[in-house]
């Protein structure tokens, strides 16, 4: 049996920046989460750089955003080799 793949993917509009700042701001979602070495879980999405290639991004969880970190925790889904998951999208005061 293959290794469980968590993936969350989804859009967060931080509408409590807004409320304070009247600013927009969106964390945008599309990674993988898993456990690195130390036990730790990290988001593992793709970028594309300054040079126009892309390369995997590995950030500990508990470095993102409260908000974020919230999403990963209730949203994070199991997906089969397939990657067919959902698209989820959320206000920032749902999560807190």
């Amino acid at each position: 049996m293959g290794k469980e793949i968590k993936v969350v993917c989804g859009l967060i509009y931080d509408d409590e920046f807004h409320a304070r700042t009247g600013g927009t701001r969106f964390y945008h979602l599309n990674g993988d989460i898993e456990t690195n070495a130390d036990g730790e879980q990290v988001y593992v999405c793709t970028k594309q750089n300054q040079q126009g290639k892309f390369e995997d991004i590995t950030e500990p969880v508990s470095n993102l955003p409260i908000v974020v970190q919230r999403f990963i925790e209730l949203y994070a889904q199991n997906a089969g080799s397939d990657r067919n998951v959902k698209y989820i999208g959320k206000h920032s005061s749902e999560l807190v």
